[in-house]
């Protein structure tokens, strides 16, 4: 089994519809006119990616040289745990600022369920609020070379100087720090991001001389 393959309840929220008096996550009927339970756990998804992998180039004019590495990854899923706990709106801890769009007042249309200490009614169960899509395509090396020819010269023959760059842009619409994320290969940590420090960006310069 993986992570977020396993079962649980796909949510609607009430205020959608601005006549609802009863601003909540509830859980949609997957079974209509049955009786709420277990038979509306529903399979939410895999956090195993359809496809991945990664693309190289190098481009050449003279002495120059420029080549990128992007990663990719398309579909699957990442439970977001820290909007889970940020977003609770459960207790007195620091939430994220996207709790300022909770639901406040009759008529309101919002994706987010008003404030309630305790949750008592279960907004915050694990669900598919809490699940995002994982694709993602990301600038994984970008390097800048440049190549030294020097045969006449008495100490210094050949050589580079180059620049390179790591992890510089990800293109995703998740909401996390970084949707390339693995804490173990246990298939059932795989796709959950409990506040994993993201990939470092970084720049390097360099350079190689032949004597």
């Amino acid at each position: 089994a993986e992570a977020a393959c396993r079962y649980s309840e796909r949510v609607i929220l009430t205020s959608d519809n601005p006549r609802s008096e009863d601003p909540e996550m509830i859980i949609e009927d997957m079974w209509k006119g049955v009786k709420e339970d277990e038979q509306d756990k529903v399979l939410l998804g895999s956090t195993r990616p359809d496809y991945f992998g990664s693309v190289f180039s190098t481009l050449r004019f003279g002495k120059l040289s420029l080549s990128a590495q992007v990663n990719y990854s398309i579909g699957g899923k990442i439970y977001n745990a820290v909007r889970r706990q940020l977003e609770s709106m459960e207790n007195f801890h620091n939430q994220s600022t996207a709790v300022l769009n909770r639901w406040q007042m009759e008529g309101q249309q919002t994706s987010m369920p008003r404030a309630v200490y305790g949750d008592p009614n279960g907004n915050n169960i694990f669900s598919d609020r809490w699940l995002e899509d994982a694709t993602y395509a990301k600038l994984g090396s970008l390097t800048l070379n440049y190549a030294i020819d020097m045969p006449k010269a008495d100490f210094i023959r050949s050589g580079n100087i180059w620049i390179s760059g790591e992890n510089l842009f990800t293109w995703s619409h998740y909401l996390g720090n970084d949707p390339e994320l693995s804490y173990s290969y246990n298939d059932f940590l795989y796709g959950i991001d409990y506040a994993k420090v993201p990939n470092p960006r970084s720049i390097k310069i360099g350079f190689n001389l032949n004597f």
